[in-house]
């Protein structure tokens, strides 16, 4: 039977030493055949980069990608990212620490240098709208490209990455529950649905009820930055309390939904992202 959710404790979980790049740790929260060709999950990188990576970024490494979208959030440690506004002009670098968000467009040229590696290491909550952003992937031949620091840059590369630290964008009012807030880290767009931060105050009782869209491929998932949040997640075997804590993660697909429990939704507030939705209320999934 196809699993209509997936809730994973990520601080409890092993995570998987990846054998083509020694150093790094993963934690795969959902597979590319789940999550319809990209993935979502957990990297951790040593201080300094790996040594595959180190040699690769011996005299620095940029790149671009065709046509995948590269979403990342820090969950802790540091990472120093290096793009280019000007795809023309020349790099600017910026550390990025817990709570910066870096989205890779199609045709972003984005990069980094072996002089300036993690200090302490870094943690990324990961997630990529198709395969080939990762150079040991086979679709990267065709998807990721290297770019020489000197010398020409090809034409169709124009896009810009997205980088900014969450806390500094302000708060708005949530749209649908009253004394919630939210705060948009990047807007829909075609194929690809938004990411926001919802901030749930302690002891809400407000009628969450989200469904996902039909099809098999998972749309819909959050996790959770901060805080404590249960919810009851609706399914083909019936429903089933869900308690999640800071770096938790919740997905779900077609015939799946989640909604309000019995008891309150946070017991001491909550901050989660949330992809394709803002935990509001569906009425059709409500009634």
């Amino acid at each position: 039977m196809t699993q209509d959710y997936f809730l994973v404790d990520t601080d409890t979980t092993p995570t998987e030493e990846d054998p083509r790049n020694t150093g790094k740790r993963t934690l795969l929260l959902l597979s590319r055949e789940v999550a319809g060709g990209g993935v979502v999950r957990i990297s951790h990188w040593p201080s300094g980069f790996t040594e595959s990576i180190r040699n690769m970024a011996n005299n620095g490494h940029r790149h671009y990608h065709n046509s995948v979208n590269e979403r990342h959030y820090v969950l802790g440690g540091d990472w120093t990212a290096l793009y280019w506004p000007d795809p023309q002009g020349g790099p600017v670098a910026t550390r990025l620490t817990r709570h910066h968000y870096l989205e890779n467009p199609p045709k972003a040229l984005h990069g980094i240098n072996r002089s300036m590696g993690p200090e302490t290491g870094t943690k990324f909550l990961v997630w990529t709208s198709g395969p080939g952003t990762d150079v040991h992937e086979p679709e990267a031949a065709t998807e990721s490209f290297d770019v020489e620091f000197e010398g020409e840059v090809p034409p169709e590369v124009d896009g810009v990455p997205i980088l900014f630290n969450a806390q500094d964008r302000p708060w708005q009012a949530h749209p649908e529950q009253d004394g919630w807030l939210v705060k948009e880290l990047s807007p829909e767009q075609e194929g690809l649905p938004a990411v926001n931060l919802v901030n749930i105050p302690a002891g809400s009782h407000a009628p969450v009820a989200v469904a996902s869209p039909e099809g098999s491929v998972v749309k819909r998932w959050l996790f959770v930055i901060s805080g404590d949040l249960a919810l009851d997640v609706s399914g083909r075997d019936g429903t089933t309390p869900a308690i999640l804590r800071e770096n938790a993660f919740l997905a779900w697909r077609d015939k799946a939904a989640v909604k309000t429990g019995e008891g309150a939704l946070t017991d001491g507030g909550c901050v989660a992202i949330c992809i394709g939705h803002i935990l509001g209320r569906n009425a059709a999934v409500a009634a």
